[in-house]
């Protein structure tokens, strides 16, 4: 290769360079645009969370179910605080898209009835109750029983569920008590939740942002505290990314471990029903693996959750950024920090 040949190439370089320097300067423009446009068209401007006020709203759904059951609370307390919290934070958020207060009001005073008894002793209640009392969420796609079964399709605007599902009634059984509905992405298919029957959630942490999808709703209401857990399902991403983006805790189980009966839209074949789940949303990770358990039902066994971990044998795989692509949003700082501290926890 000649000298002339050799500079001609290195021109055709620079100039490549600068095209995709401003092309990515003009891409970054945009972005700090969009953001703009959203908070000015989306947001809700000076308004804030209401604090927390009511500590029981603080604890575990395992926690608050050894307190029902040994008479530290009462199933009612716990009912009506995150009624309350559901009523206080939703105007804002809207995440809540139907309920059932009065009607989970009245079951919590049955459970309350049936610890007072004493036909069953607290170590009864724990192995075949160990939910007594407690209230539960679930998104606007896994049928409950006289609760909107939606799915964010406006022609399903006014069905309801006749029954609950599979996975519902396996709580309802554990002594869990349905008591609010939450928002989803129109037909489950998308990652925010917004959807022409109830509008668009907005997250906890900041409200002019989203709280992800399909299970968005659901994530949301754990994070503002407005339900002790719940359960979501999981087909792409739509556990795993409203736990993420509200902070909250949510595991996809293992294909066909938990059944799909009950959840709308219906996988149409076994590759769609292996891939999609139902599975635990909460503040609080101890609550996965007894949530799990109860809903995987006679499958429990073969998930060996009393089996120990050793930490040191599990590969943790990460990615803190997409390798340097053109006209992609970098990762916000604050969030490279967090997968710092995660991996230098383990």
């Amino acid at each position: 290769m000649d000298a002339q040949t050799k500079q001609n190439l290195q021109e055709r370089r620079k100039a490549r360079s600068l095209v995709k320097t401003v092309i990515n300067v003009g891409h970054k423009f945009l972005v700090l645009l969009v953001r703009w446009l959203s908070r000015t068209i989306y947001g809700e401007h000076g308004k804030r969370m209401p604090p927390i006020t009511n500590l029981i709203l603080m604890e575990s759904a395992t926690s608050l179910a050894t307190k029902i059951r040994t008479r530290k609370l009462t199933s009612v307390e716990v009912t009506q605080a995150f009624i309350d919290r559901c009523r206080e934070v939703n105007p804002l958020l809207n995440c809540v898209v139907d309920e059932r207060f009065e009607e989970a009001l009245k079951d919590a005073e049955r459970a309350d009835k049936l610890v007072a008894s004493g036909t069953m002793t607290v170590e009864q209640l724990e192995r075949e109750k160990p939910f007594l009392g407690v209230p539960i969420s679930t998104k606007d796609c896994i049928r409950v029983q006289g609760l909107l079964h939606t799915s964010g399709i406006w022609n399903r605007r006014n069905i309801r569920g006749d029954k609950d599902a599979r996975a519902m009634e396996l709580m309802r059984r554990a002594g869990a008590i349905p008591f609010a509905l939450t928002n989803v992405s129109e037909c489950c298919m998308w990652w925010e939740s917004v959807n022409t029957i109830h509008g668009r959630s907005r997250n906890p942490y900041d409200a002019n942002r989203i709280v992800g999808g399909s299970s968005g709703g659901e994530g949301c209401i754990q994070a503002a505290a407005a339900s002790a857990f719940g359960l979501g399902s999981d087909i792409g991403g739509s556990i795993r990314m409203p736990a993420f983006f509200n902070g909250v805790f949510g595991h996809k189980p293992s294909k066909f471990v938990v059944s799909n009966e009950g959840q709308y839209p219906v996988a149409l074949s076994e590759e769609q029903s292996s891939f999609l789940g139902i599975g635990p949303m909460c503040r609080y990770a101890t609550d996965l693996k007894p949530m799990l358990r109860i809903i995987s039902d006679e499958n429990a066994s073969k998930l060996r959750l009393d089996e120990p971990v050793d930490l040191k044998q599990v590969k943790f795989f990460y990615q803190i950024n997409d390798g340097g692509a053109h006209l992609v949003s970098p990762v916000d700082l604050d969030i490279r920090d967090g997968m710092e501290k995660v991996m230098a926890h383990f």
